[in-house]
């Protein structure tokens, strides 16, 4: 049987900067200061994590805590891999292999402190999703019984000791340790007479049943708007779609943050169970109870970036208790850190340490730490880390890109559907202003020929107008709110930038067919445009053509701008340009020379172009070929409507296009060079030998 090996993650001199604007001197004039808002900026470096060296153990809850501004995160961030821009130096190490973040992204789950998810999914599809597309090492291996985790929780697994029994006095497991994950082991007995769809559905209740789910499973997550489950049951629902990946590494931040005690104790007690299973557990936690605090194995204090403590937690009371702190018996050590260590207050309350006393008091601290027995302790830990070779059935995978279309098309199908409040009002749309513009232009053809171009010229710039806008707007709506979640689950890894973009214009692209014929078949007709049914054809191709390009540049704009107010303020200087040249407000034909060519970028131009042409072509009132002159005198320009129509087409394809673009410089924003970031070259990188620093003293 083959088992997966532990991961212990070290790191030594690690250290974390940015780039910020250099602050005006405090002692600058109100003049001065306005003499730099409007100079040349100057840049200086702020280091956010000073020289931090320690390791993270296999098996192990470990947990960082300090207070806001110390640095928590943006360790987490990157040892995690998640896209820091700053400067980072030192060494860091996967089993004695010098990584990066980039690399242990390939091995980690990690769980946001804000949870992210599609707001119309229940919670049992949510976990199905990350199962389908990011399907665990050995997926084809059912996973233990919910039972036998939940069980567990608080004591050691039947017959198996945690790996940090195994280690004396606090000494790193000897570098031919070979001890296997246990949700590994259990997860490498044969599958016998199980189809792929039902071990996926055993493991996806596997991970409902170990996370307390149960009840929820069937409920939609919800959001502001939309009622759903609980936010310790979406905290947990994201944990379990991180777990079900079997990830040896699991970084989370913060994810007790907003939950009530009873939650966040059972969140704590579900990651101690995780951390049994011999995963490499890494936490942020703003301020644990006693309770969980009792669960914590490991403790990485920060202060100003600073490390302050870094070792087991049963060793942290004796520590403090040697610097000249002693924590009371009935005292969370938690607290005590906080209120008595890292800050101290004057006897009515008052808090005396200022930033400038802060960053002396973390130095002193930090000092005093470095000289500590536990820090030599820790160092053994770097010097002597888990050399076992990392297998390649640890790194995480995605769905072959076939999957994830056909899985995400699904899914945005049913999203479109649930969200019946949205589908319904842009069917009536549709309807309305159908019903709106026929009624007010009623019958146009039985009216006299000059009332006959004034409004036939009126109805279909207004049609062409709103075919356009409407659907831009609903695009944007739609897209804004999915934004974030396409962001945060394309940087989990559970599918391409090419199947989510393909599989959002699946779904859309139907819809932007169907809306514009449902206009066109109540509005053609109430008009009086010509009772000709090529002609009804072409008035709603050129319907679809411009919903079409309001739909790419609906995208484009989502893809540009991430929150809907700035999209309604850029949407002015956009749109306005394409209104007043579309053909009816100016003569375009004679318009400034040096503002004409924007008539060419106008998707309403066009369109309403190849609708005039469609009516007015050929047109004859009482024997009167009134059409042709008609044309001749607004100067819409010489090509046919096959060609206004393919320019619409070509505008819209140029929007899509740039769309995707936009997007894709979104997604690979702060990755770094795309050829040292290949999953597979750092994957091999991961499976080579150990650092030679460790292997040359064996």
């Amino acid at each position: 049987m083959e088992h997966t090996n532990p991961l212990q993650i070290s790191f030594e001199g690690l250290s974390y900067s940015v780039r910020v604007p250099a602050d005006s001197p405090d002692t600058a004039s109100p003049l001065q200061k306005a003499k730099l808002l409007f100079s040349r900026k100057k840049y200086q470096d702020k280091v956010i994590l000073h020289q931090l060296t320690g390791a993270f153990r296999p098996g192990r809850i470990t947990t960082i805590l300090g207070p806001s501004g110390s640095g928590k995160t943006t360790l987490l961030n990157l040892l995690a891999g998640q896209g820091n821009s700053g400067t980072c130096s030192g060494n860091v190490w996967v089993n004695g292999r010098s990584a990066s973040g980039a690399h242990i992204r390939q091995l980690a789950g990690y769980v946001n402190q804000d949870d992210v998810i599609l707001p119309t999914q229940t919670v049992r599809e949510a976990v199905m999703m990350s199962i389908i597309l990011r399907p665990p090492p050995l997926s084809s291996i059912p996973p233990q019984s919910p039972e036998t985790i939940v069980n567990s929780i608080g004591e050691e697994p039947p017959g198996q000791q945690r790996l940090a029994d195994k280690e004396a006095d606090g000494l790193p497991l000897p570098a031919t340790t070979n001890k296997p994950s246990l949700r590994h082991e259990k997860a490498a007995e044969p599958a016998k007479g199980k189809t792929n769809k039902t071990r996926q559905q055993a493991r996806c209740s596997h991970a409902i049943g170990l996370f307390g789910l149960g009840k929820c499973q069937d409920t939609s997550i919800g959001d502001s708007s939309v009622k759903g489950i609980s936010g310790g049951e979406r905290k947990r629902t994201a944990i379990a779609m991180e777990n079900v990946t079997q990830s040896p590494i699991l970084f989370l931040d913060e994810p007790t943050s907003g939950l009530d005690a009873h939650s966040a104790l059972m969140v704590m007690r579900q990651l101690k169970a995780v951390a049994d299973s011999g995963c490499t557990v890494v936490t942020v936690l703003h301020q644990p109870s006693s309770e969980m605090f009792a669960l914590i194995d490991d403790l990485l204090i920060l202060f100003e970036g600073r490390t302050v403590f870094m070792g087991e937690r049963a060793s942290l009371v004796s520590y403090l208790d040697r610097l000249g702190y002693p924590c009371g018996m009935y005292s969370n050590p938690a607290d005590h850190v906080f209120n008595a260590v890292l800050y101290e207050h004057l006897q009515d309350g008052k808090q005396m340490s200022t930033p400038a006393t802060a960053v002396e008091r973390a130095v002193k601290l930090h000092e005093q730490w470095k000289q500590s027995p536990e820090a030599q302790q820790m160092q053994q830990l770097v010097e002597m880390p888990v050399l076992t070779p990392i297998s390649t059935l640890q790194f995480r995978r995605t769905s072959p890109a076939s999957t994830q279309v056909r899985y995400l098309t699904r899914r945005a199908g049913l999203n479109a559907i649930r969200n019946k409040l949205i589908l319904n009002i842009r069917v009536a749309q549709a309807v309305f202003f159908g019903l709106l513009i026929g009624f007010i232009f009623l019958n146009t053809q039985d009216r006299p020929i000059p009332v006959q171009r004034q409004n036939f010229s009126g109805a279909l710039f207004f049609t062409a107008v709103t075919q356009f806008l409407l659907s831009l707007l609903a695009v944007v709506n739609v897209f804004t709110r999915e934004r974030l979640v396409f962001l945060r689950e394309w940087q989990g890894g559970y599918y391409g930038l090419p199947a989510y973009f393909v599989s959002k214009n699946i779904i859309e692209l139907p819809i932007q067919a169907l809306l514009p014929i449902i206009y066109s078949s109540i509005s053609y007709w109430l008009l009086g445009l010509r009772p000709d049914g090529t002609k009804f054809v072409i008035y709603t191709a050129t319907c679809i053509c411009l919903n079409l390009c309001g739909f790419s540049f609906g995208l484009l704009l989502g893809s540009l701008f991430r929150d809907m107010s700035t999209i309604l303020a850029a949407l002015p200087a956009m749109f306005l340009p394409f209104l007043l040249f579309g053909g009816l407000l100016v003569n375009t034909g004679n318009s400034t020379v040096w503002l004409r060519w924007l008539q060419w970028i106008s998707p309403i131009k066009y369109g309403y172009s190849a609708m005039m042409k469609n009516q007015f072509s050929g047109y004859v009132v009482d024997g009167q070929p009134i059409g042709d002159a008609y044309l001749e005198e607004v100067d819409l320009g010489s090509f046919s409507v096959g060609v206004n129509l393919v320019f619409v087409l070509l505008l819209a394809f140029i929007a899509w296009v740039s769309a995707y673009l936009a997007l894709l410089y979104l997604t690979n924003k702060g990755r770094g060079d795309p050829v040292k970031s290949n999953p597979k070259r750092l994957q091999m990188e991961l499976e080579g030998a150990p650092d030679q620093r460790f292997t040359s003293s064996m």
